[in-house]
């Protein structure tokens, strides 16, 4: 009944109030994390959902059902044959986001989309085609949920109404589930307690505008300039995706790390696990990136104590240390700046849950509730976020 991106997905089974199509950890990484947090918040509010895992083939024979075999497949019967009365689409694909608004417009259903990174700015800015598709798509889904005010602005600059975009960065605090050392590669932990200080980042090989976009060739500038002051000092990537393809380009960058002398301090961690333990355990995070949404891991590193140093690529929470995005000499100057500033893992201030975020989070969850129909749904949704 729940294989993945069979039939059994669509029969036998009672449809819940609320299908989010997403991913789930693992990887651990950006939605799939989000979606892994936002469970007991659902529970809790009485919200019977449904997750349709497109990422992996992680599933629980429950509430997580697997259907990233056949997932282009899957979503196009889905969207047109799928029961559940509510959808939560948290992807970027425009596809579908059109599928969405044939499900509102045609079938009747509760669509909500996600937006989360930089593409719907791109497409507004670059790709009439796209633009126009996008404004189709996203004024005829029931809301637009938007992890930035850039994206906000976005979507009502294509046409969608003021009152049905939400503003909702991603980021769900991790203690609503406990990710735990175990679920981390053991040489993270053999790197992490050899080197001192620690610098955490996360990412993948990407690139945008033909620049690596999570600025990992930076990330070995940094720690070539840093090590004259700190000679141990440690800086370990965790990858929330990586492919065979990009061995190469790693590898470049391994080498460059041997010819400058600090191969042994820098750590491209490729196996899949949780971030947020290495992030407790860093003494800084870094996020170098020339584009973004609203980074996940910066405000995990916020709520952590953990000093946060990312570029002005995008709006960034406050609290955040900004340098001048692929400008390695103010990437240095900050980083600098916030390692004397790090208060030591003794002397952190955990889990700083501001009186906005704990508001946004339950208009946030007001707003599912609301869409599903079920117990606990509120007048609060919508333009509290």
């Amino acid at each position: 009944m729940h294989g993945q991106g069979g039939a059994g997905v669509f029969v036998n089974r009672k449809p819940a109030a609320l299908a989010i199509v997403s991913g789930y950890p693992p990887p651990y990484g950006g939605v799939t994390v989000e979606v892994q947090r936002l469970r007991p918040l659902l529970e809790r509010r009485g919200v019977d959902y449904i997750i349709y895992n497109a990422v992996s083939a992680s599933q629980d024979g429950g509430r997580v059902v697997s259907v990233c075999r056949w997932r282009g497949l899957w979503t196009l019967r889905y969207l047109l044959a799928g029961r559940e009365p509510a959808i939560y689409l948290m992807t970027d694909r425009l596809i579908v986001w059109l599928l969405g608004a044939f499900a509102a417009s045609w079938r009747g259903k509760r669509v909500l989309v996600q937006l989360r990174n930089a593409f719907l700015a791109d497409w507004i800015a670059r790709s009439p085609v796209r633009r126009i598709l996008a404004g189709f798509a996203l004024r005829r889904v029931t809301h637009v949920v938007c992890v930035s005010r850039l994206l906000m602005s976005c979507a009502v600059s294509i046409g969608v109404e003021a009152r049905r975009v939400h503003w909702s960065p991603a980021f769900l605090p991790p203690d609503l589930a406990p990710e735990g050392r175990t679920s981390v590669a053991p040489e993270v932990w053999a790197f992490v307690e050899s080197h001192r200080p620690v610098i955490a980042a996360n990412g993948k090989v990407y690139w945008y505008e033909g620049q690596d976009l999570y600025g990992l060739d930076h990330l070995v500038d940094l720690a070539a300039r840093l090590k004259p002051d700190y000679p141990d000092i440690g800086i370990v990537v965790c990858f929330w995706e990586h492919a065979p393809a990009d061995e190469p380009y790693l590898n470049k960058l391994r080498r460059k790390a041997a010819a400058q002398g600090v191969e042994g301090n820098l750590l491209f961690n490729t196996r899949k696990g949780s971030f947020v333990p290495v992030l407790e355990a860093a003494d800084l995070f870094v996020r170098p990136t020339n584009t973004d949404g609203d980074a996940v891991s910066i405000r995990e590193a916020l709520y952590l104590g953990v000093p946060a140093v990312a570029s002005d690529a995008v709006e960034r929470p406050n609290g955040t240390i900004l340098f001048r995005t692929r400008d390695v000499d103010d990437f240095e100057a900050k980083v600098r700046a916030g390692l004397k500033s790090a208060p030591g893992r003794d002397g952190r201030v955990r889990g700083g849950l501001t009186a906005e975020d704990g508001a946004r989070i339950e208009a946030y969850i007001s707003l599912l509730a609301a869409a599903a129909g079920g117990a606990g749904s509120s007048p609060r949704a919508g333009r509290e976020f």
